[in-house]
């Protein structure tokens, strides 16, 4: 399956059990590319600990040009929450790093403990995808996923301040198998949105 289309299949199906369209353009006015006071709140200490643990460039980060992110998907009505699909690079070392600077309190859809698992099984793989890849805020080799991992925590702090329930978060090595929007496939993502939501 082609780099994009198991994202785009998983997010049909979780549609089709939330009974709702998912939404694969919207952007929020509190979700870009860089932190703040304003956009974070009381979580601020929070990612710029993690900023600062994945090397970043603070300066490099606050005047680069301000641009809107898009997430995965976002579900509305009754479920008001962001959809992720984490594939294979989302668990590198630095992803795991971030994990360990969460707060206990953060309310999540996921387990942390399984995508820390994951982190250790899978980090050498994701640290070594596109490692060469720089960006302006984490100009170092493996720069791209440290950024990565830093825009990932986007996606689990800022909801709680800016009124959405927790990112709902599934990830590829749960739907190993899923090849379809069929019967069986419904089924199994149904099992673990209902664990996850529960």
């Amino acid at each position: 399956m082609a780099v994009g289309d198991k994202q785009k299949l998983i997010t049909q199906i979780v549609g089709t059990v939330l009974n709702e369209r998912p939404i694969t353009n919207e952007k929020f006015d509190w979700f870009v590319n860089k932190h703040s006071k304003e956009n974070f709140g009381t979580s601020l200490n929070v990612i710029d600990k993690i900023f600062k643990q994945l090397n970043g460039d603070i300066s490099a980060n606050q005047s680069k040009r301000t641009v809107k992110l898009e997430c995965d998907a976002y579900f509305g009505g009754q479920h008001n929450f962001i959809f992720e699909f984490d594939e294979s690079q989302h668990f590198s070392s630095s992803r795991l790093l971030t994990f360990g600077l969460y707060p206990n309190e953060l309310k999540l859809s996921f387990s942390i403990d399984q995508w820390v698992k994951e982190c250790r099984n899978y980090k050498i793989e994701a640290d070594n995808y596109r490692r060469s890849k720089t960006t302006t805020d984490f100009n170092f080799e493996g720069g791209r996923t440290a950024q990565r991992a830093y825009l990932d925590c986007f996606r689990d702090l800022l909801p709680q301040h800016h009124n959405l329930n927790p990112t709902l978060r599934i990830n590829e090595f749960e739907v190993i198998g899923i090849t379809s929007n069929n019967k069986e496939a419904y089924k199994k993502i149904e099992l673990l949105i209902n664990s996850k939501l529960k």
